[in-house]
């Protein structure tokens, strides 16, 4: 099945399309003044080459600062939870990003499952967006994909008093015309803006592993300086400034599967005269994932396929009796801290007894 995956960020959008669980096509280019143009442009780009048409998608989902004017989503989510599901696809382990963006930066925890768990942003400054280092590359006249590289060449970084879009572009200017050397600046502003980025990252839990994503992330100095103020050395995947887009794909292939998947709760069991017993499965909230099944103490929970989904149930043999079996939620919860119900995060299994 055929997902898209739509970032139409402040400064850059996005496109990764998704086929079953790998990635066959991605595209970035600049957002431009009208984002309901950019999108339709963009997703022929993306498509282009493929063979798969606009009408082959499957399910589309837009992410990013201008998501609600992509006109052919099937839904939006945030930017903050795509970015969380799209860098748990390279990397599961990870557990701290930071999203540096073109108008915003983002501190965000997450999950085994790529779920946010806490995040934090500062919007209210272009100061360390990728935008205000746009505005230094065109004051110091150095390319913008070449201000990270030149700043590591530095040996005398330039304190800031500020990363204020506006004072700091003032003060580089002021130390260009006193003679100061650009990578010494560039280091300064690198420096000043990995400060406020591991501020902003302490509000949340710096916890291995830890990641960069967003377009800034491409810019090796910065990379470093991050990594020097964590502590920590970020995993960093292909290419960082796709991830919204990838976990917007990614969305968009598990709201499909949801939006297929048998709606109706199915009990296994019986009820007599001593009472009611039977587990429950709801087939709308179980992914299929099959953990239950994998780690059930009494090995009762099997992989059942309905509707070409496959869905938790209990073994056949043992269903209409089922309580020789499984001891029950209460009982097993007490002698297990692992079980059906808690490793089922989206809470699909209910026991009666």
């Amino acid at each position: 099945m055929i997902f898209a995956g739509i970032d139409i960020g402040s400064r850059a959008a996005k496109a990764v399309i998704l086929k079953d669980d790998e990635i066959i096509s991605s595209r970035i280019m600049d957002t431009g003044p009208e984002s309901v143009k950019t999108s339709e442009t963009l997703l022929e780009d993306v498509l282009s080459g493929t063979g798969i048409r606009k009408e082959d998608i499957d399910y589309t989902v837009a992410t990013g600062y201008g998501r609600v004017l992509v006109p052919y989503a099937d839904e939006n989510v945030s930017e903050i939870s795509a970015h969380a599901k799209g860098i748990n696809w390279y990397f599961p382990s990870v557990r701290t990003i930071v999203d540096m963006g073109g108008q915003d930066c983002k501190a965000i925890n997450c999950d085994e499952k790529g779920n946010v768990t806490n995040f934090v942003m500062n919007d209210k400054c272009a100061g360390g967006t990728g935008r205000f280092m746009e505005m230094i590359a065109d004051v110091l006249n150095v390319p913008l994909e070449k201000i990270g590289d030149v700043s590591l060449q530095s040996v005398n970084a330039i304190p800031f008093n500020t990363i204020c879009a506006v004072f700091a572009k003032t003060e580089a200017i002021s130390y260009l015309r006193k003679g100061v050397q650009r990578a010494d600046i560039l280091a300064g502003l690198h420096e000043a803006i990995a400060t406020r980025t591991y501020n902003l990252l302490k509000r949340v839990s710096i916890t291995p592993n830890f990641t960069i994503t967003g377009g800034i992330s491409k810019n090796s100095g910065m990379v470093a300086k991050i990594s020097e103020k964590v502590g920590l050395k970020p995993l960093l995947c292909d290419d960082p400034q796709l991830c919204g887009a990838l976990g917007a794909a990614l969305f968009a292939r598990d709201r499909n599967a949801r939006a297929t998947a048998p709606s109706v709760k199915t009990q296994y069991g019986y009820e007599d005269a001593t009472g009611t017993f039977y587990v429950s499965v709801d087939g709308s909230l179980c992914t299929g994932c099959g953990k239950c099944a994998d780690i059930c103490p009494a090995g009762v929970m099997v992989m059942n396929l309905d509707h070409g989904h496959a869905i938790a149930g209990i073994k056949d043999a043992i269903r209409k009796k089922i309580t020789l079996f499984c001891p029950g939620f209460k009982a097993c919860n007490e002698r297990n801290m692992v079980n059906c119900h808690t490793i089922c995060k989206e809470n699909a299994i209910e026991h009666s007894w």
